[in-house]
């Protein structure tokens, strides 16, 4: 269930990233990241969601199983431009702010679902986010 924690914890992390490509962007190193992430910020705001592609693009280079996990510290530009804030998986999907239907198709990537399934009490089945299958009352309702 989402809470303010939870979207907190995004904004933050969307911010950071922002903050990082405009400023690639403005020394011509990063070309994409910065459009990519005002076209995902636009369709948030025309849709209400963002698309699974949109965050694991950003996840990619953000967190120790994305793909591009140096990203953030590659030739120190996490000084020179910015410090991106780790992916906090968790949050992101305990925000809903994310569709996470738009993954069906092959879009989500196997070690984004590895990612899901190890931080959070979800996993990637049948072109959805569902609870895993072996969720415990502790998980659900918290330590007695």
């Amino acid at each position: 269930m989402a809470n303010d924690e939870n979207i907190l914890a995004v904004a933050a992390w969307l911010d950071s990233c922002l903050t990082r490509f405009k400023n690639m962007q403005d020394q011509c190193l990063d070309l994409e990241g910065y459009p990519r992430l005002q076209h995902a910020m636009d369709h948030y705001r025309d849709k209400g969601y963002f698309t699974v592609g949109h965050v694991q693009y950003l996840f990619n280079r953000t967190h120790a199983l994305g793909k591009y996990k140096n990203y953030n510290t590659h030739k120190d530009y996490d000084k020179k431009f910015g410090s991106m804030l780790p992916c906090p998986l968790k949050d992101l999907v305990d925000s809903n702010l994310v569709n996470w239907r738009t993954g069906s198709n092959g879009v989500i990537q196997t070690s984004f679902q590895t990612a899901i399934k190890k931080e959070t009490t979800f996993e990637w089945r049948t072109g959805n986010l569902r609870p895993q299958q072996h969720t415990t009352f502790a998980d659900l309702f918290g330590e007695p």
